[in-house]
């Protein structure tokens, strides 16, 4: 696997190379994964139709992936997997999980414990308040997925050190009232350079070491 780091780049410009990448490869192509971060947007899932554009200045982008809507910013850190999951022997599923696992094995290196929530794709930590389903609890990374002709692209994304407030402007993730939390909240050691290279680290355990 080939592991990107593309810096801070805009949203539009990595998910038109994404698909050009995926409709390019064959079976000889080496899978990829791209780590970055985006100048602040919006974008939508295909779960979620209407006709903004803008949302306070910040623009909003209307994507062929998974899920409602989210932000994306600066000390916010991305992954996209470009995988071809057949060739993994990989169902979607299989593949979520292992982006679950190594998601949360970055949080325990900075002593965070994540939680998953059934019927609520993401990852959460414990935090004393809140309602419902996510009551004592807020949403620390987002997933949001797209399988074409058994290929991955779109991923995660982990608020470490990002400006929080443009998530008070809509229903994160479809969820009203849905709290997001940054990681070096818990652990001040996590800045965006130090959360990266762990991440990169895990990576290649969970989707290279342990599938070779």
């Amino acid at each position: 696997m080939v592991i990107k780091d593309l810096g801070q780049v805009d949203y539009l410009t990595v998910w038109q190379e994404m698909i050009d990448f995926t409709k390019k490869r064959d079976q000889t192509t080496e899978d990829e994964f791209w780590i970055c971060e985006h100048p602040p947007v919006f974008t939508l899932g295909t779960s979620l139709k209407n006709n903004t554009f803008s949302i306070r200045g910040i623009p909003c982008i209307h994507t062929d992936r998974g899920g409602k809507i989210t932000y994306h910013g600066p000390g916010q850190l991305v992954g996209y997997p470009l995988l071809d999951l057949r060739k993994n022997h990989l169902y979607p599923k299989e593949l979520l999980n292992l982006i679950n696992q190594t998601v949360l094995s970055v949080m325990r290196e900075f002593g965070v414990e994540g939680v998953l929530v059934a019927g609520a794709p993401g990852i959460y930590v414990s935090k004393s308040g809140g309602a419902g389903q996510f009551q004592n609890l807020a949403k620390i990374c987002s997933i949001g997925l797209k399988i074409s002709g058994h290929s991955s692209y779109h991923g995660f994304a982990l608020n470490v050190s990002a400006n929080l407030e443009p998530f008070s402007y809509i229903n994160p993730c479809g969820y009203e009232g849905l709290r997001i939390v940054n990681l070096n909240k818990f652990a001040q050691n996590a800045t965006l350079e130090s959360t990266k290279k762990v991440l990169i680290e895990k990576i290649k355990e969970q989707f290279c070491e342990k599938r070779c």
